[in-house]
């Protein structure tokens, strides 16, 4: 930028370059400074982010490693059998009571748990009853739970294959893409704890 002021002296014009070549240079300094606070602080939210991140990814890894051909106890409906969505709430609760609560890591009985129908979705070939399983960890001092882990479970009801055809069932864990069946899982309640513990965590770190 060019100042020009005729008017001045000599000595006066090269005071007023002086004090501004200062006030540019001070201008300049306080950006780059708040810029670079910017940065530092957009780096470690980042590097926050990626280590929560890199930890639902280890829990899902988990979850896949541990799959095991199990046979299910209890006897899902078929397409026939499924009249109403009560029947999808009654089965999963027999499921949970039969192989989840009884597993060898199973539930401990301070893990309490409310089933939900949630949604019908009607597609082509196919109606999706989606139902949640809501765990939380209820106490004297805290009877309603600040943070709860959610199961889904998908009722695959076909309209097109035979009546004696058996449902589909499938579930994932809150946070979780991969996909588990009942005759290829065994419950480990490790990841319900970790779930809620990240959970909190990124809870307490929200600034609100």
């Amino acid at each position: 930028m060019t100042v020009n002021n005729i008017d001045m002296p000599e000595a006066s014009q090269s005071e007023d370059y002086d004090l501004l070549a200062y006030e540019a240079k001070r201008v300049v300094d306080q950006v780059l400074t708040q810029s670079f606070v910017h940065m530092s602080d957009t780096i470690n939210d980042n590097n926050e982010n990626n280590h929560q991140r890199e930890r639902f990814i280890e829990l899902e890894n988990d979850h896949s490693q541990t799959k095991i051909q199990e046979e299910s106890i209890v006897k899902w409906p078929t397409i026939e059998e499924f009249t109403n969505t009560n029947i999808g709430l009654e089965k999963i609760n027999e499921y949970i009571d039969k192989q989840w609560k009884t597993s060898p890591s199973g539930q401990d009985p301070c893990w309490l748990y409310v089933i939900d129908f949630i949604e019908k979705k009607s597609l082509e070939f196919n109606d999706l009853y989606i139902y949640r399983v809501q765990y939380s960890i209820p106490t004297r001092r805290q009877p309603i739970p600040k943070q709860t882990v959610s199961i889904y479970f998908t009722f695959d009801v076909s309209k097109v294959k035979p009546k004696n055809t058996p449902i589909q069932v499938s579930f994932v864990f809150e946070t979780m893409r991969l996909i588990h069946y009942p005759d290829k899982f065994r419950f480990r309640q490790v990841w319900l704890e970790n779930i809620l513990l990240l959970k909190e965590k990124l809870a307490n770190e929200l600034d609100f």
